[in-house]
């Protein structure tokens, strides 16, 4: 039996990278699971993985009716929410100088803004199963190191988020509901990948203060999504798990 049997999980951001290894990995482990982004054929390839546990729909996060709509796709489905992993998000790889004013609108926007809300949307459906919610954050939020890696907006969107699961646990706790983060260090993906590839000296560095000597790759992040998840974790809440080879002992 797997550690998440019985399960039902809806994923935001599935399409590519971290999330779609969550909803591979919580699929594995015996969860039905619903991935949601904006682009659909991204979608169709991660239902590919475990197609019998896999299903997908569309979702914008900033826009609230397609988020309603992705809450009762899982509900309609499968009758129930016990889990949501809210990892869809945007990011600005440039220095503060070069980032305008509306990437910074649009950073927090999404990030902060429209995750709070969806969370709050899908609270009712999983204040009745007893359910829990996994934030992916980032260890940019908490820590950080001269220079900030050209990540300082998002890095500030991201410390929100941590700060909302800390102070919505005990809110939730009474309700049933528990409300964690992992915050993932350099880990591959499309847009990892695609930003670091133009900045070669800054993966360099992000490694060589790496403990364990390398980038993290989706599974990796995958795990500790899934022991969160379980009934394993079942007494953690309010926590932010750093998921990073360890980059925050040695550099951050």
């Amino acid at each position: 039996m797997g550690m998440l049997e019985g399960k039902v999980a809806l994923i935001t951001g599935a399409g590519t990278g971290i999330g779609r290894g969550i909803a591979q990995m919580f699929a594995e482990q015996g969860a039905k699971v619903v991935v949601a982004a904006r682009r659909l054929d991204k979608l169709q390839a991660t239902c590919a993985l475990v197609p019998d546990a896999i299903s997908a729909v569309r979702m914008d996060l900033c826009d609230a009716g397609e988020r309603a709509a992705a809450i009762a796709a899982a509900l309609e489905r499968h009758g129930r929410l016990d889990v949501l992993v809210s990892n869809a998000g945007a990011q600005s790889w440039k220095t503060f100088d070069e980032t305008g004013d509306t990437e910074i609108e649009d950073i927090f926007a999404t990030n902060l803004i429209a995750t709070t809300r969806l969370i709050k949307a899908a609270l009712p459906a999983l204040e009745v199963a007893g359910g829990n919610i996994v934030i992916i954050s980032s260890t940019g939020a908490r820590y950080t190191v001269s220079p900030s890696q050209k990540l300082a907006v998002y890095s500030a969107s991201k410390a929100g988020l941590n700060q909302l699961a800390r102070t919505l646990a005990p809110e939730l706790g009474p309700k049933g509901v528990r409300i964690n983060v992992v915050a993932p260090g350099l880990t591959r993906g499309e847009y990892s990948d695609a930003s670091l590839d133009k900045d070669e000296a800054t993966e360099a560095w992000i490694r060589s203060v790496t403990p364990l000597g390398r980038a993290g790759e989706p599974a990796d992040i995958a795990r500790a999504v899934t022991f969160m998840a379980s009934d394993m974790a079942s007494w953690i809440t309010g926590q932010v798990l750093d998921a990073s080879g360890g980059w925050q002992i040695a550099g951050g």
